[in-house]
């Protein structure tokens, strides 16, 4: 069942991750976790002026999670982790041990910087967590962007992009449960027979269905086509108007059971 989800809140994304991963969590009625990494110092003089050195790390870190609980959607509730050491190590951890269904991060731009920033965090948990990754774009769209903070309509459509892949399979599987629990419909693409590359394919079909989500899998499989679906865990959150949920090969992707959503393909 859906019932805990982890939003990694670091500056500059944390409160888009924040109003993201809150209205998820309402929206499912999921435990939320607010969780912030901070580097460890390194051993200075004594081991007191490294406690004390940590000490400020973890007020710093209190500070911006005080800023994402801030940008949360009226009435939900979080609780709190600040943590010492490697972010994507230890945000993966954090969500083995409380057995989360889903890790939030969010990403800083477009551009060159931004790709590096990217690779930094969330592309390194795409390939190592154990979780599916929900990737918020940087600059979301009008359309999209109401539909995780609450101001807008409700949104009615989750993407799926299927390759004939057993990973794209199991990422099309978790996003017609997804779907269920939300009650919103499912679009397949299948992007294998699309005239576009993929992640323009996705991008396209996501803005077309004014999509809540869309949803992929991460390459783990036969050399060639794991560096195509890493290539695509990379591009779309990029070039995608909403939100991007990235299921690794691991990753436990049950999220409960509801009615079947409405199903449709696009090309």
């Amino acid at each position: 069942m859906f019932t805990t989800i982890v939003c990694a809140i670091e500056p500059g994304t944390a409160e888009r991750v924040a109003r993201a991963g809150g209205r998820l969590a309402r929206d499912l009625g999921a435990r939320l976790v607010l969780a912030h990494v901070v580097a460890d110092p390194p051993l200075f003089n004594s081991n007191r002026e490294r406690e004390r050195a940590r000490n400020r790390s973890r007020r710093r870190g209190r500070e911006v999670i005080r800023r994402a609980q801030a940008a949360l959607p009226g009435g939900t509730d979080a609780d709190e982790r600040v943590e010492l050491g490697v972010p994507t190590g230890e945000l993966t951890e954090i969500a083995d041990e409380i057995d989360a269904a889903l890790i939030v991060v969010g990403t800083r731009g477009r551009g060159r910087l931004a790709s590096a920033l990217l690779g930094s965090v969330s592309q390194t948990l795409v390939r190592h967590a154990t979780r599916p990754v929900m990737i918020i774009p940087a600059k979301p769209t009008a359309d999209t962007l109401p539909r995780f903070d609450g101001t807008g309509a409700e949104a009615s459509t989750i993407v799926a992009g299927m390759d004939g892949s057993a990973e794209s399979a199991r990422a099309t599987r978790f996003a017609r449960e997804l779907a269920k629990r939300l009650g919103d419909g499912l679009v397949i693409v299948p992007t294998h027979t699309a005239a576009a590359p993929p992640a323009h394919a996705l991008q396209a079909a996501s803005a077309r269905e004014r999509a809540r989500l869309v949803v992929i899998a991460a390459g783990h499989g036969d050399a060639i086509r794991s560096r195509l679906l890493s290539g695509l865990a990379a591009q779309l959150p990029r070039l995608a108007p909403c939100p991007v949920i990235v299921i690794p090969e691991e990753a436990t992707t049950t999220v409960g059971d509801a009615g079947e959503p409405d199903v449709r393909r696009a090309a």
